[in-house]
């Protein structure tokens, strides 16, 4: 039964539905007038109309009798069983009905339209006949490589993550300057990267390209001016003893770039590229040569040392100032050649307990967090800009701050790091049902908590970074990055039966230390599969985990 079914679903190849019928598969006799089984072959009538349509021309009245009184002519064996071989897909096994049925869809259809709204043979409302037909096959085939991606994905960030925890990242140096030295860096999308330089410059540099797209060299002035006793202290507040002098933060987004330097203020910058013309120092492929046009200086904070420069995903340029505000300027349409003037006042503004010397954003949160010269770390909420609470974690000031996601949204902790050299964990208090921090009550732990982790850097923790859930990594002027473990403890069946639900267990174990920065290391940033950082004098450093192991890896310089 199996067969004769395969048999049928050729047969159904070989000829339309409406042209035959059982009684044919017995005698291909042909059909004459007089048969007394009234069933036998119908001569349909050519195809008309455009090359997708599959109505039949119209009939006479005298067409039927035609088609009836003259005998079609003999059908043998053979010409069956040559119609059969020309009609079977090779894949299909004879007996194979689910094979030869999907085979058969495609034998004998016009052309498949992807632009066409409705297919000729279904009617729009017949779902089971649309999910047969060519189209749907190339969703499935869009899904499937969806899939296939996804899984590609996934295998290539639990490699990545090997590598992170085994240390495995060769070391790239990508020079930027013959006569300058690199003292901050930040990175947008990678492989573009602002740079600030001891002498004032400004830099953006191709690190796949390993060249200087454009520049603003002296941009900002090297030292200190005589008298300026607030920007002095300021700069011993963020350097300590190792200040390398020249811009004191940089930041990046798409083509707009915004720096400060230590006589106060906030410079804009477009990237404007040249085409045509190769990148200094590189290839073609790369982005080109360009300039940074100066677009001008954020008003009222020309005599404010800014500490830090954030640009958020709402085009809005957060700055922290020594001054102990945090300022939002919302940035749309600055990536526009035809906007060439900033903001004349920001969109928010919110003071502090005291001098910011560090800020990060967490946007999954809409927090933010300040480290601030008084030894504490401040949460401010990034809908309105308005700080809410601070917690007192130094008897010295708070040099660097980060929020980081314990592993898979289980919960959310506030790192600091100070002068000191020490690194503070302040876990979170997360509503579970709008995801955000409660306000009145932010930070779980107790007065009693011991918050310190070990080890801590010998010198101030300068700069830290977040390159996955469960796990950050901390720069001291020791020339040391740490990387840290601070993923929740898994509870055992023990732990869980029978006791009520308790806080999460969380470790901080530092798995290993890259070392080799110079002293004055004090900026570094990841997209979570590599780690660029400055510390290397004239070069910016990268780390890259995403390489497959065994290409030389090493964890130190």
């Amino acid at each position: 039964m199996k067969t004769l079914a395969a048999l049928e679903i050729v047969i159904g190849m070989l000829f339309p539905a409406s042209c035959i019928t059982a009684a044919a598969f017995v005698s291909p006799a042909p059909f004459s007038k007089g048969s007394s089984s009234g069933t036998g072959w119908a001569t349909p009538k050519k195809w008309t109309g455009a090359k997708t349509s599959l109505s039949y021309g119209s009939r006479e009245d005298g067409d039927e009798e035609k088609d009836l009184a003259a005998p079609s002519p003999p059908f043998s064996a053979s010409d069956f069983q040559e119609r059969l071989g020309d009609a079977l897909d090779p894949a299909c096994s004879v007996d194979d009905e689910d094979c030869l049925a999907f085979s058969s869809l495609d034998h004998g259809l016009p052309p498949f339209d992807s632009n066409a709204s409705e297919d000729p043979l279904c009617d729009p409302q017949d779902v089971d006949c649309r999910a047969f037909l060519p189209g749907s096959r190339l969703d499935r085939d869009s899904s499937l490589a969806a899939e296939l991606q996804s899984r590609s994905d996934s295998i290539e960030k639990e490699r990545i993550d090997r590598n992170w925890k085994a240390a495995r990242c060769p070391t790239t140096f990508v020079p930027v300057s013959d006569s300058d030295w690199v003292r901050r860096v930040d990175v947008d999308s990678y492989p573009l990267a602002a740079c600030g330089g001891a002498r004032g410059g400004v830099y953006v540099v191709d690190l796949e390209e390993k060249a200087v797209v454009a520049k603003a060299e002296g941009a900002h002035a090297i030292q200190v001016e005589q008298g300026a006793t607030t920007a002095r202290r300021a700069m011993e507040h963020l350097h300590g003893r190792l200040d390398g002098g020249g811009v004191v933060a940089v930041a990046i987004r798409g083509d707009l770039v915004a720096s400060s330097g230590r006589e106060g203020g906030v410079r804009l910058w477009r990237i404007v590229r040249s085409h045509g013309v190769a990148a200094e120092g590189g290839t073609s492929g790369g982005y080109s040569r360009g300039t940074l046009v100066p677009l001008g200086i954020l008003p009222g904070l020309q005599n404010t040392i800014v500490t830090s420069l954030k640009f958020d995903s709402n085009r809005h340029l957060w700055v922290a100032c020594y001054d102990g505000t945090v300022r939002a300027y919302n940035m749309t349409g600055y990536n526009n050649s035809a906007v060439r003037f900033p903001p004349k006042k920001p969109a928010f503004r919110s003071d502090f307990t005291d001098s910011v010397l560090d800020m990060y954003l967490c946007e999954k949160l809409q927090l933010g967090v300040c480290a601030t010269a008084d030894g504490s770390a401040a949460l401010f909420n990034l809908v309105d800009g308005q700080f809410f609470v601070g917690i007192m974690l130094f008897e010295v000031a708070a040099r660097s701050v980060l929020i980081v996601n314990h592993k898979n949204d289980s919960g959310y902790s506030v790192m600091c790091g100070g002068t000191d050299g020490t690194i503070h964990r302040i876990p979170l208090n997360i509503n579970p049902k709008n995801g955000r921090v409660y306000e009145d009550n932010p930070f779980a732990v107790s007065d009693t908590t011991d918050t310190a982790i070990k080890p801590r850097h010998v010198g101030p923790v300068m700069t830290m970074a977040c390159p996955d859930d469960g796990m950050f990594v901390s720069g001291g002027q020791d020339g040391a990055i740490r990387v840290w473990d601070c993923s929740p403890i898994k509870e055992t069946a023990n732990d869980a039966v029978g006791q009520e639900a308790k806080p999460q267990k969380l470790q901080t174990k530092c798995m290993y230390a890259l070392t080799g920065y110079k002293l004055w290391l004090s900026a570094c940033t990841t997209d979570g599969k590599r780690l660029v950082s400055d510390g290397g004098e004239s070069s910016v450093i990268i780390r890259d985990f995403s390489r497959e192991p065994g290409t030389n890896g090493k964890a130190s310089l």
